[in-house]
Formats: structure tokens, sequence, C-alpha cells
């Protein structure tokens, strides 16, 4: 990765690169929306597969007609499967007006490198933030990230990202978001848990988010205002934590059978709002991988740094240190150091489990982790909280295994939301489980 900094008046310089390395690293929880259709193209081929229309065996006529336009171009022939690492870069774009081509000269709103490991069965996901303030290749200059695809598409982005951070794509996925409104309609609406009330109202944005508190099945325009809401008190990072539960909730009604008669549909969705240079042989062998992987188990970050304002224009400046670290050890998948001594771990809970709480203490001592710090509070979701290094996915998987509570809960990275003690881990557990 490129080493840079930013002068007193936020402008990005470049300084010769250095070896330094962090003890921490900082990294949030952002399953982004474009993970949403990413995800959904993949459970149309397997279930696909499952049902009466032969795609992976046969690779039929049928589905290959209507992802025709999804690998616009490139031969739909059979070529090397997964024998290797891929890094994938996934990019989601906004509406530009125009109908004819949904993608020209559009901004990259969701931008998240995927390296997929066929070897160690593994998925890792760093998202840049959209914000960045970086160099756009080929002499386009100081902008926001996000620019990069406007100015020359996928393969722009691609390359910025390489002088960046250091990062070779593969392949690229790009999806525009009137997938999302489109797929919800498709299927009937998707259940979520709603964490509070959420009312906004932006005419010229053409939004009006209305929502209640509490479990329910959201249609596309609820399901949308859900995933852009972002006023509140953690802004992007609260909209990105939203999108991680609305995936949880997509995989849900995607794994119903009432599912199987609408695969049709949501493949001519994808057809219509899915650009890739990955041919269909490559996009099926990938479904089959992601066919092993568990969704708990898909370690995601987000590129740390801080907000700067530039006259009218806000950007994001990255943490390069931090930023290295990230990239090293979910993309390089570099080793972790195991910590000398207990992970320590606090206990988050609601009111009326006390008991059940002071057993799971009991538990988690007595399997050798150090409960620092144990507490009352209303958390929406069930969820392991990581914090260090230390905090890994295979610990967290101890703890699904001696803790039945958290059998399904989601594995998430998170350094700085410390809820009870400056701890390795943090246990939450909502009042319905979900």
């Amino acid at each position: 990765m490129q080493n840079n900094n930013y002068n007193n008046d936020g402008n990005l310089f470049r300084k010769p690169a250095r070896n330094k390395r962090s003890k921490n690293f900082a990294f949030i929880w952002s399953i982004t929306t474009i993970a949403i259709c990413i995800l959904i193209s993949f459970v149309i081929l397997l279930a696909a597969s499952a049902s009466n229309i032969p795609v992976i065996s046969d690779i039929s006529n049928f589905v290959q007609q209507k992802l025709s336009n999804v690998v616009g171009g490139v031969r739909l022939t059979p070529g090397l499967p997964f024998i290797s690492r891929q890094n994938i870069l996934l990019l989601g774009v906004d509406s530009n007006g125009d109908k004819t081509d949904p993608f020209k000269g559009t901004r990259s709103d969701t931008i998240m490198v995927l390296s997929v490991d066929p070897y160690s069965k593994s998925v890792n996901a760093v998202s840049i933030p959209r914000d960045s303030k970086v160099y756009i290749s080929d002499n386009h200059g100081l902008d926001k990230i996000n620019a990069a695809h406007a100015y020359g598409g996928p393969e722009l982005t691609m390359k910025t990202i390489k002088e960046m951070l250091g990062i070779n794509t593969n392949h690229y996925i790009a999806v525009n978001y009137e997938c999302i409104k489109e797929v919800v309609d498709a299927v009937g609406g998707i259940p979520v848990k709603v964490e509070k009330r959420m009312r906004y109202r932006d005419r010229a944005g053409h939004l009006n988010i209305d929502l209640y508190p509490g479990y329910q099945t959201l249609n596309a325009e609820e399901a949308v205002g859900y995933l852009r809401y972002r006023h509140d008190a953690i802004g992007d990072i609260g909209r990105m934590q939203r999108q991680q539960w609305f995936v949880r909730g997509i995989v849900k009604k995607l794994q119903s059978p009432e599912i199987i008669p609408k695969i049709p549909q949501l493949i001519q969705v994808a057809s219509k709002y899915i650009r890739t240079d990955m041919n269909f042989y490559d996009l099926t062998q990938l479904a089959l991988f992601a066919k092993s992987i568990d969704l708990a188990d898909v370690q995601t970050a987000t590129l740390p740094g801080r907000p700067s304002s530039h006259g009218h224009i806000s950007y994001w400046l990255l943490d390069t240190e931090k930023s290295q670290e990230i990239i090293d050890r979910l993309i390089y998948r570099n080793e972790i150091p195991k910590k000398d001594g207990e992970l320590t771990v606090s206990l988050i809970y609601p009111r009326g489990f006390e008991t059940q709480a002071d057993e799971m203490k009991a538990v988690l001592t007595q399997a050798g982790y150090d409960v620092i710090c144990n507490r009352p509070s209303r958390e929406p979701h069930t969820e392991i909280l990581a914090h260090t290094s230390y905090a890994t996915i295979a610990a967290a998987k101890a703890f699904r295994t001696t803790l039945p509570e958290f059998k399904k809960a989601q594995f998430i990275l998170a350094p700085n939301n410390y809820l009870c003690g400056e701890s390795d881990f943090t246990l939450v557990i909502s009042d319905d489980m979900n």
C-alpha cells in the first residue's frame, strides 16, 4: 500500500513508503448494499441447480440467455476454476437517470474488495469509504475515490485501488442499486428487525422514511429507506450495520422453498442490474464456492480514517498505517500471534436476563476467559464483537460452541465499539435472540 499522508490543509501528499506496523488495527463491520445483489446472484444459481432449471450441471441455454447482459461481450465458455486466491472488486452505483445505460457516468456509492481463498475456504472483504481522498489514476488528480467509476468505469477504479492500496483485483462485479427494489418486490418483502424509530423525508431525493421499531417484513420502499437511513449518532457506520442485518434477512428469505418459482424473475433482475467481466463458468464456480461459506464467518472491514472538510467538500482521510494492517490481515491473510494470557470478554445482556448472564459468566470463566465487565443494555441483535487483533474468527467459533445463545451470532470486527470495558471481545445478547 502506498503510504500517503495529508498536510495541514487536508491535501494529500506523497511520502516514501515506511514499514511501520502498529499493534492495534481499526476496522468496522460493513456488509454493504452491493453484497445483497451479489449474494442474490449466487443464491439464484445455487437454487436453480437444485430445482428443475439445470444451471450448474448442463449450463443451460435458458440461464445463459438470461445472463447474457451480465457478462456482455464475454464468451460463455468453461475456463479455469478458482484454484487460487482471487480478489474481486464489488461496486455499487446509484441511478444516473439514464434509462438506456444505468452504469454510464455513475459514481460508485459502494467500493469493496472481496478476497476469496478456496484453500482456507474463507471470504474476507475490505470496504473502501466512498469519500476517501485519493489520486485518481490516469492523471485525473485528487478526488474522492468514488469518482473513478464516473471517469473510467470499473477498470479505472481497479487501477486506482492498485496504485493506492497495492491490491491487485482479478475481476469486477458492478451492481446498480435499482436491483434492491426489484428483488424485494420479487420475493415479497424481506424480514428485518428495525432497531429504532426511523423518520426522515427528502423531497429532492424522493426519499420518505417512516419506520417503527420491531421485527417486520419490509416492502421495497421500506427496505430502501432502512438501508439509506443515516440520521443517527454514528451516521454511515449505523447504515452499514443495518445493511449487514438486511443481508441476513434476505438470506433467510432466499432459503425458503417459495423462492424457487421466482428464480426466472430474479435472474431477469440480475441480468438487468449487474455487470461483470467474469464469464458464466467463473460465476458458477464462485457460486459453488459460496455454498460452502457461512455468512457468519465472513470477515469484513472498512478502511479507517477521519472526516475532513475542504471548502464545501467532505472527504475521508485514510489512516494509512491502520489501513495497511487491515489489508495485511484480510487480503494477504498474515498470521496473527497468539495472546500471552487469557482472552478478555465483556458481556452485554437485556434486563431480566441477569440469572442467565451469571451462568454464562461462570461457563466463560471455566473455559479460561477473563470476564472483565458485564452489564444490562438494550441492543437490537445478538452478536460477537471483536475489538483487538487477538479476537479472531476461530475464537468466535469457540464461543458459539461453548454458549448455545451465540450459535448463530454474527462475528463483527469493531475495535472502537467498546460497550462495556476495553476487552478483546464483547458478547451481546438481544432480548429476542435475532
